[in-house]
């Protein structure tokens, strides 16, 4: 009798230990914003988004890849399937994260970077699990969104990110255009010989034979002509400090630090701003450092990334990102990839240095950092809504008032010349893939867009033809001004921060509310509040009347954010949207921007079906996620289901969401 009990015992045993593995996996395979399921699945295993808006594909890391040729890495999803790379970036944009991924790590620190004190950190750490979460105006894109606490009580506002890619071209061809005027000898850096000689560092935002309204900026001196150890450069200039062989000294504090014998910088073109302190990374100069920092700081992600860790020169500069931006070590994270797991296919293994010691390793990968920066790349830019006789009065009024002298409407990016002597030439051209035309159609009363391609096709590949563009309508000269007191904020440690990066004025009729803090709710309340450098601006503004100030703040209004996925666009370039636009041989509805009838393999929807309550609706979930996702690809491949692609798992048959084992 004894023996059967203990057989029986060790059997419920077994059970119970199978029931609660069983339902674990069920559990960690469930995601908060991951829908993949249509009608037909099990809705506790692969739970229903029926309108087809949620993400879809599971969370895996991308691997990096030079190589199109690898189906699947990094670089097959930006060249072969530039639409599926668009996507996969999106997602990991406004994913929640969860424990399995190793979200929140040292939640509720007090982290970021050091405030003037020298001690006091800007913000807390690990308070939100989706970038989605504060950029979500509009919904399901890089939008604007809450004022967050950070650097003070009166907190930060967040910025959207339409047109992304624009502005970050912009700062780099920025960059080399100053170095080209003060670095003579063209060895990347400014000698202290080069500063005396150099003239003003004054740039144009539109060459001659473009259209516009071309205004000389000046950026300052390269000189260090006040004798406090830093270039007379405008703020957006973030100096870094360089020896005789050009190499960055991490440690100098300025000009006057031992060793140091000129500098070369970042232009700072993204965020409100900061200004320099000695120790202190810049506001994030690129699009790949946007994401790293954030993710780190607000939701305890810690992304390990040789791209933006490795100088081959050690002079500050990293490596050349797939996108085709240069990246600065100063943006590099603190996974650094010490000990690598093993791999049976002989790439490099998952990174075990786990800096927040949570016991989650390598929480973003290089290639998903390749992903989200080829996402904001190409992200749209703003547009402008209805067009009134308002609104045109309103845009004469903001010029004649001298609003446009640092809110400049237009730049122009020159294009792409690797052939050019002068490598301070050799600028970057628009590397997007892609962009929106997108307006307001008067007769069908909504925003319309129409899809233009800026690449071209090699064999199976799309490349960036990377030419000359003119941005209309961005509205800033990306220099930091003193625009008085009420815009001035006492940070935690006391100190007052006076000046701010000249806020893009596109997207801004969507965007309240307003200022770097958030704290005027409409545009009256914030064209009021101006005053130092642009005192004369609000003065004008103010001797307007009732009917123009109106006029003027209904111009700002129709400067507009908008649903990319929900826009009516013309996919196919046919000239006209339909009404039913077919893919995959299925009626979608209305002929919208979504990436996904553009994959390599479309995604197919499951179309017509009966709700729960009987009802005929469409449904936009999707009957071939794997084959559209590119989930069965080599690189992308993860059999056991724990966020680890097989090619980089050390045990790609059982499931370890730490490290690929555990």
């Amino acid at each position: 009798m004894r023996k059967p009990m203990v057989w029986s015992v060790s059997g419920f045993v077994l059970g119970v230990a199978a029931t609660l593995y069983l339902g674990h996996l069920l559990v960690v395979r469930g995601q908060q914003s991951e829908r993949p399921g249509n009608s037909l699945s099990p809705p506790i295993d692969l739970p229903h988004d029926l309108s087809g808006l949620s993400i879809k594909n599971p969370r895996v890391r991308v691997v990096h890849t030079t190589d199109p040729k690898f189906e699947g890495g990094s670089m097959y999803l930006q060249q072969a399937d530039p639409w599926l790379g668009y996507q996969w970036g999106k997602s990991l944009f406004q994913r929640n994260f969860r424990e399995r991924d190793g979200v929140y790590g040292d939640t509720g620190k007090i982290e970021g970077i050091l405030l003037p004190d020298g001690v006091s950190k800007m913000m807390d750490r690990s308070h939100t699990n989706s970038c989605g979460a504060c950029h979500n105006v509009p919904y399901r894109d890089a939008g604007a969104g809450m004022t967050i606490a950070k650097n003070g009580g009166s907190g930060r506002n967040t910025p959207h990110m339409f047109g992304g890619g624009l502005v970050e071209m912009i700062g780099l061809q920025l960059r080399l255009q100053l170095l080209a005027i003060a670095d003579e000898n063209r060895d990347g850096w400014i000698s202290f010989e080069e500063m005396k000689k150099a003239k003003r560092a004054i740039i144009s935002n539109l060459p001659n034979g473009v259209n516009g309204e071309r205004v000389e900026i000046d950026f300052g001196s390269f000189d260090d002509e006040d004798g406090d150890g830093y270039p007379d450069l405008n703020p957006v200039i973030f100096p870094i400090f360089v020896d005789k062989a050009g190499q960055r000294i991490a440690f100098a504090k300025n000009l006057k630090s031992p060793d140091v014998a000129g500098y070369t910088f970042e232009v700072q073109v993204f965020g409100h701003g900061h200004l320099y302190m000695p120790f202190r990374p810049p506001v994030s100069t690129t699009l790949r450092a946007f994401t790293i920092a954030p993710w780190e700081i607000h939701s305890g992600l810690q992304a390990h990334d040789p791209t933006t860790y490795t100088s081959p020169n050690r002079d500050a500069l990293a490596l050349v990102s797939n996108a085709g931006a240069q990246q600065f070590v100063t943006a590099a994270g603190k996974d650094r990839g010490g000990v690598r797991a093993p791999t049976k296919s002989g790439l490099p293994g998952i990174s075990l240095d786990d800096p927040d010691r949570d016991g989650y390793c390598e929480e973003i990968s290089e290639g998903d950092l390749d992903v989200a920066e080829w996402y904001f790349l190409n992200h749209p830019a703003p547009a402008r809504g209805r067009q009134t006789s308002d609104t045109i009065i309103g845009e004469r009024l903001f010029h004649k008032i001298g609003c446009a002298s640092c809110h400049i409407p237009d730049w122009h990016l020159l294009a792409h010349n690797p052939k050019a002597k002068d490598y301070m030439q050799r600028y970057d051209g628009d590397r997007r893939f892609f962009e929106l035309h997108v307006a307001f159609n008067d007769k069908n009363d909504r925003m319309e867009g129409k899809l233009a391609y800026l690449a071209e096709k090699k064999g199976n590949l799309t490349l960036p033809k990377r030419g000359a563009y003119t941005i209309r309508g961005i509205y800033s000269d990306f220099k930091y001004h003193d625009v008085g007191e009420e815009f001035y904020q006492m940070q935690f440690d006391g100190s007052i921060q006076k000046k701010w990066r000249t806020t893009p004025l596109w997207g801004v009729g969507t965007t309240a509310p307003y200022g770097h803090d958030g704290a005027s709710l409409d545009l009256d309340n914030v064209i009021k509040r101006h005053g130092g450098e642009a005192l004369d601006q609000r003065t004008r503004y103010l001797a307007l009347t009732d009917l123009e100030r109106k006029q003027l703040v209904c111009f700002l209004q129709q400067l507009v954010l908008y649903q990319t996925d929900q826009l009516p666009c013309d996919m196919n370039g046919d000239g006209k949207i339909d009404e039913h636009f077919k893919v995959q041989g299925m009626d979608t509805g209305l002929e919208r921007f979504n990436p996904e009838w553009l994959f390599k393999v479309p995604a197919k929807i499951e179309g017509s079906i009966r709700n729960i309550h009987g009802h005929r609706i469409v449904s936009f979930a999707l009957t071939n996620l794997r084959q559209a996702y590119g989930l069965d690809l080599e690189y992308l491949r993860d059999t056991d289901g724990d966020g680890f692609p097989d090619v980089i798992d050390p045990d790609p048959l059982r499931p370890g969401f730490r490290d690929g084992i555990r």
